[in-house]
């Protein structure tokens, strides 16, 4: 995230980018009411690069697209319960299961 001089918060470009091409995939991939009730995840996460990364801001980023894509009704209802992580150049991505 980025701030303004005046104190105001604005999603830097490239997140803003990724989250848009999320929720798109998302909503190809989804359709039904949304989560309503708490729900343990599991989130399979496949980096292109080995570079360290942030499991929380992973988790808050995926949650938010949740949110905005409408697969769920608020992100608090989500949990991640189980995660596994790994490193493929030629196939990043995630897949989410949802548990409960």
């Amino acid at each position: 995230m980025g701030r303004t001089k005046t104190g105001k918060s604005f999603p830097k470009k490239a997140f803003a980018d990724w989250r848009a091409e999320a929720i798109r995939q998302i909503k190809t991939q989804f359709h039904g009411e949304p989560i309503a009730v708490p729900c343990n995840v599991r989130i399979d996460y496949v980096a292109e690069d080995r570079r360290r990364r942030d499991f929380p801001a992973i988790c808050d980023a995926l949650w938010h697209a949740l949110e905005r894509a409408g697969v769920v009704a608020d992100d608090t209802l989500l949990w991640p319960a189980q995660s596994s992580r790994s490193y493929d150049k030629a196939a990043p991505g995630v897949t989410i299961t949802f548990l409960d």
